[in-house]
């Protein structure tokens, strides 16, 4: 019930300020997203991690609705679905996220004196915290064909309200593995909130067809706030048979409601990390403090497969990162996703 609690007072707070998203697609629609380090099938078993960012859930809801904020574009209306290429128009994302954050286990690993490997229950000098994040976003999305343009704001918590020990213990539970260790020393209760700009580009190429089967969507974004003070630079690109229009519920009616479509899509991304909560901020270990130095410049990469049929889409893919703080193990992290899109919700 704290959880809850406090997931709602983030909502209630994020509805009270100016709309915006972190995760930059403003689908129209229903948008479940899940990610977790056990995902990454395309590497051996035994090299799959199960730590750093480890788990996340985001839930999102849009609508082609503008309360408040839109009095501010006076060049555009809420979506209807009908609008031209060159024509903008509004949308409102409002979504619940989770993140979880553990140390690589091999950082918990201790060998007595048979040579007998244990599980030691508590971050060692050089670790990550543990930490989880439950937070909500509203996003306001200013979209047209070529550009989709965001404004954001984020507010949660972090602690045992986040809920993130008890979704893991939970699912160990689930599977008969025994209860993580560590997650006593996780970074304590706090609210923090973030701000965001975002702004994408659309280039692409179309067969004779009328369907596009190839673009490029350069992006960049900054972030100020309490949770994580930064900016980033990305570019994406996608190839395939009648790729789905990434925001414009316009492009995807003008596509048709029975479209099928296929597709690869590859990205790099290079952030500039001025503060990260859930690395600046210490924690205690038996009376002792212990941190990590962040590395500022972190890169990235991407790669998957899309499938649409019908108003359904679903991507599945992969993420690469570079190491964000010094003492990290791995050089680079990887983490799979699994998203799902029902491309409704125009109704206002």
């Amino acid at each position: 019930m704290t959880a809850v609690r406090a997931l709602t007072a983030a909502l209630l707070m994020s509805i009270a300020l100016l709309p915006s998203p972190v995760h930059a697609q403003a689908v129209p629609g229903t948008q479940v997203t899940g990610e977790n380090d056990a995902l990454d099938v395309w590497l051996p078993q035994k090299d799959r991690p199960d730590g750093e960012y480890t788990n996340g859930l985001r839930i999102s809801l849009s609508r082609g609705t503008a309360p408040l904020w839109g009095r501010l574009v006076h060049s555009a209306a809420p979506c209807s679905g009908h609008e031209s290429a060159a024509q903008r128009c509004l949308t409102t994302e409002l979504a619940i996220a989770q993140q979880m954050y553990t140390p690589e286990p091999l950082s918990h690993r201790s060998v007595d004196s048979s040579g007998a490997h244990g599980i030691v229950a508590a971050p060692i000098p050089g670790d990550r915290a543990f930490a989880g994040w439950l937070h909500a976003d509203v996003t306001g999305n200013i979209i047209s064909g070529k550009r989709l343009t965001s404004f954001a704001i984020v507010a949660g918590v972090t602690g045992a309200a986040s809920g993130a020990a008890a979704v893991q213990k939970g699912f160990h539970h689930l599977i008969s593995q025994v209860d993580p260790p560590g997650w006593r020393y996780q970074l304590g209760f706090r609210p923090a909130a973030n701000l965001s700009y975002t702004d994408h580009l659309r280039a692409s190429l179309s067969g004779s067809d009328g369907h596009d089967f190839a673009d490029v969507i350069p992006s960049w974004s900054a972030q100020l706030g309490s949770a994580r003070s930064g900016a980033y630079g990305d570019v994406v690109a996608r190839l395939g048979y009648h790729l789905a229009h990434p925001w414009s519920p316009a492009a995807r009616a003008r596509a048709g409601a029975r479209d099928f479509g296929v597709w690869l899509y590859a990205g790099m991304r290079e952030s500039l990390v001025a503060y990260d909560q859930l690395l600046d901020r210490s924690y205690v270990k038996n009376d002792s403090t212990f941190s990590v130095s962040r590395i500022p410049w972190v890169n990235s990469y991407q790669f998957g497969i899309a499938m649409r049929r019908h108003s359904l889409t679903i991507s599945f893919g992969g993420t690469h990162d570079g190491k964000e703080y010094r003492t990290e193990e791995v050089p680079n992290h990887s983490y799979g996703t699994i998203s799902v899109t029902v491309d409704r919700g125009l109704e206002r």
